[in-house]
């Protein structure tokens, strides 16, 4: 009768933390990669409501969103107001912040037209993962109103 020896055992708990190491390191790099990419999926789409609602005339008034490390904004009217109760805010993962709004003039909002869509303020959002830095999503707001 063979019995299993403590070096045995040992060798075997050392291979399973190994594997559930490397496992875990993946799936946090996929997970974070997941949360980015549903970040700027989620503000391209801010954009492309609030300009929808501008060219709809929803209100008959013009829409924008305004632009923060943590969260966007979609707002009623020609200028943001944190105040106002018809904001819609999106509020970005944890792991994730706009790291640069370089938007015409250095401004924080981009509003929509009525007739048009166009906007005042085109330029780029980049969103980046806080925990890998080189980890970024670039929107880019053109001056017609199209985002990508």
């Amino acid at each position: 009768m063979r019995g299993v020896t403590l070096i045995e055992l040992l060798v075997s708990i050392f291979i399973i933390a190994v594997v559930a190491t490397i496992f875990m390191s993946a799936f946090s790099t996929f997970r974070e990669n997941s949360q980015l990419t549903e970040a700027h999926s989620a503000i391209i789409g801010i954009l492309k409501d609030a300009r929808s609602r501008a060219t709809s005339s929803q209100g008959k008034t013009t829409y924008g969103v305004h632009f923060e490390t943590a969260k966007a904004v979609l707002f009623k009217g020609s200028t943001y107001s944190a105040s106002d109760a018809s904001n819609e805010s999106y509020v970005l993962p944890a792991p994730v912040e706009i790291s640069a709004i370089s938007l015409t003039g250095g401004a924080a909002d981009t509003i929509f037209s009525i007739l048009g869509g166009t906007t005042t303020a085109s330029g780029t959002v980049t969103l980046r993962s806080k925990k890998n830095t080189s980890k970024t999503r670039v929107i880019t707001i053109f001056s017609t109103g199209t985002v990508e």
